[in-house]
Order: structure tokens, then sequence, then C-alpha cells
């Protein structure tokens, strides 16, 4: 136990040290800052989130397909599956972009 005393003795001056120290706070003018380089770098974000979450979609969709498939299920089912949680998403997006939408396309 005499092997822990100097790494607890560290430890309890590093925290003591991290006590002392002034609470570190952001500037006032933080989320002004924040909010114009969200919208500066968004298009470029929005365009690589949409491909990601294409892509995502895509194999996720084909992984499960070949993964029914090979429990015997038809392709009719699997389309079926695979197809309607794809139309519930497409339905709710279209009654949500009507107009109660407030963030601008």
């Amino acid at each position: 136990m005499t092997d822990m005393q100097p790494k607890e003795d560290e430890m309890d001056q590093l925290l003591r040290s991290s006590l002392a120290a002034p609470i570190p706070s952001l500037s006032p003018d933080f989320d002004q800052r924040l909010l114009r380089e969200v919208r500066r770098s968004s298009p470029s974000l929005d365009r690589f989130g949409k491909i990601l979450l294409t892509s995502y979609g895509v194999i996720s969709a084909v992984v499960s397909a070949l993964v029914m498939r090979s429990h015997g299920l038809d392709w009719g089912t699997i389309a079926g599956m695979i197809l309607a949680p794809v139309l519930v998403v497409a339905v709710a997006r279209m009654q949500f972009s009507g107009p109660l939408r407030t963030t601008p396309k």
C-alpha cells in the first residue's frame, strides 16, 4: 500500500490546484460568434450530412434485404418491410414541411 501513497499525494495536490484555479467561463458574445460560424459552414455540412445519411440508408436497406432473404422471406415481403418506413418518413416530412416550418430551406 505504500506504493500508492506518493501517487495519492500527487493526485491530491493536482485536485487542490484545480479547485483553486478560477472557474472558466465563455465570453459574453459566444452565442453570436457560434451562430455566425454555424451559418457560414452550414451549407457544406448540410450537403455532407445528407450524403452520409443517404449512404447509410441505402447500405442499411441492402444489408437488411440480404439478411431477410437469407431467412427465407420472399422479395415482395422484403420490399414492403423496407419501403413502408420510407413511406412513413416521406409522409411525415411532407406534413411537417408545411406552414409550421420556421427554418429556411
